[in-house]
């Protein structure tokens, strides 16, 4: 009897899933809380709509107190949870890689409608490689991938996403500085999604857990894109399609240095579906 009793109490103790979240309400935003909760469950989200009278353990509180402190000092769902969907499939990131964003999904848009059979692509700065991945998974045409990224840690996140979605004999991966140890070749699609932002834009809190390497690019936020653009005439086919994410505030002089570099080039501007300027695409 007293056994039967001493484990009433034990559960009238324990919230449930419901109680609990009424009572951390107004921490984070409400589906910011349920995919907290859920991750401190190692459940799916629907859970926490399923099960609304389940009992939390003493654990699980912990785990969630632990994650919540996480998610108020900066660090991103995405990091917490160890993935970001993207295009359709599920990327893990690290500490080492940028976290993959809606609106570079654009570049995976305007590649697919450039694909034919037999083409050399290449992604600089691949990070994640959700970029290279996505366009391989989507792509019906025999292509020839490569990625890079100056970040060997990187790189093994980019692998380990390459194998998990099958694709890790289609694509290769090399470390390298933008361009420097790229084999002659000649590319009809490039991808890149370098760091641009300037020193004020990197105080931003919602990317202060964020690699630096992958977001700073020097005073006006274009450094790399300069180097870029300047090494790649020699690795571009006779038609290619350039694609490259920056800032809103960056279309007229990336324009201009686009120019001086690719005199004869095509430069079109995509918005993102907060209508700013986030692509450039390049071709001929």
């Amino acid at each position: 009897m007293a056994s039967r009793q001493t484990k009433k109490s034990l559960n009238n103790s324990r919230p449930s899933i419901k109680e609990f979240l009424q009572k951390n309400a107004g921490a984070l935003e409400p589906q910011e809380l349920d995919q907290l909760l859920a991750l401190a469950l190692h459940k799916k989200i629907e859970y926490i709509y399923k099960k609304p009278e389940k009992l939390l353990s003493h654990s699980t509180i912990l785990s969630f107190k632990k994650l919540l402190r996480k998610r108020l000092a900066g660090w991103s769902l995405a990091y917490l949870k160890g993935y970001k969907e993207f295009y359709g499939l599920k990327f893990l990131v690290s500490k080492n890689t940028l976290i993959p964003r809606p609106e570079s999904e654009l570049i995976i848009d305007e590649a697919l409608k450039f694909t034919q059979n037999k083409q050399n692509i290449i992604d600089i700065g691949t990070g994640t490689g959700c970029l290279i991945l996505s366009l391989a998974k989507n792509n019906n045409q025999t292509a020839s991938y490569l990625a890079t990224d100056i970040s060997l840690a990187a790189l093994k996140t980019a692998r380990t996403n390459a194998r998990k979605l099958g694709l890790n004999k289609q694509i290769k991966f090399l470390q390298s500085n933008l361009l420097k140890k790229i084999p002659a070749k000649k590319f009809a699609i490039v991808m890149a999604n370098l760091p641009y932002l300037t020193p004020q834009q990197l105080k931003e809190p919602s990317i202060q857990k964020e690699p630096r390497l992958a977001l700073l690019a020097g005073k006006d936020g274009l450094n790399y894109y300069r180097q870029l653009l300047e090494q790649l005439p020699n690795y571009l086919a006779d038609k290619y399609l350039i694609l490259l994410e920056i800032d809103p505030a960056q279309h007229e002089l990336i324009k201009k240095i686009i120019k001086a570099q690719l005199p004869q080039a095509k430069i079109e501007f995509l918005k993102d579906l907060a209508n700013n300027i986030r692509i450039v695409k390049v071709s001929q």
